[in-house]
C-alpha cells in the first residue's frame, strides 16, 4: 500500500512531499523535505525530519485500522480502492 502527502500549509515557505510505501516492515517509508527561501533552511529540514519521523507511526495505525476494520466487516481490501 502506498500512501502519498504533501503540506497545504505555509507552501511559500515549506514544502514537504512525502511517499510511504506499506510493506510488513514499516522502516520502507521515504520522504523528501524542501525549505524555501528561509536561511534557517538545514535546521528547518531537520526539525521537520523529525517531526515526521515521529509522527510517521499514526499513517502506520491508520493503515492497521484499515486492515483490521475490513478484516473484521469481510470486506476485501480490493473493494476499498
Amino acid at each position: 500500500m502506498e500512501l502519498c502527502s504533501t503540506n497545504i500549509t505555509l507552501t511559500n515557505l515549506i514544502s514537504v512531499d512525502e511517499r510511504l510505501v506499506y510493506r510488513p516492515h514499516p522502516e520502507n517509508s521515504e520522504a523528501i523535505i524542501t525549505v524555501k527561501g528561509i536561511s534557517l533552511s538545514s535546521y528547518l529540514e531537520g526539525l521537520m525530519a523529525l517531526t515526521m519521523s515521529a509522527n510517521a507511526r499514526k499513517g502506520w495505525d491508520a493503515i492497521e485500522w484499515i486492515i483490521q476494520n475490513s478484516e473484521r466487516e469481510n470486506v476485501p481490501l480490493c473493494d476499498l480502492c
